[in-house]
């Protein structure tokens, strides 16, 4: 149980970091977005959010988002692998 509990939150960190990188994108490239810039912000992230940690990475030089998001998934899928263990 604590498992799993601690797997959806890993999964969720990892879904913050990246939805977080891509919103510093938007902000970099649309800083007066509007409502439709955001929907397709939405969208587009949602499709590719393990993506967008590469880009303040490579471009600036901050690659918290990436460590986050990347270790959140590797920690959460290991986290997985222990859940499907115990119940065997």
């Amino acid at each position: 149980m604590i498992y799993t509990i601690l797997k959806y939150l890993f999964f969720i960190i990892g879904v913050l970091a990246g939805f977080t990188a891509s919103y510093d994108m938007l902000v970099q490239a649309y800083p007066d977005f509007g409502i439709l810039g955001f929907t397709g912000w939405f969208v587009m992230t949602a499709m590719f959010f393990p993506l967008a940690p590469l880009y303040p990475g490579v471009v600036s030089g901050n690659w918290i988002f990436l460590i986050v998001c990347y270790s959140s998934f590797a920690i959460g899928v290991i986290l997985g692998n222990q859940v499907k263990k115990s119940h065997n």
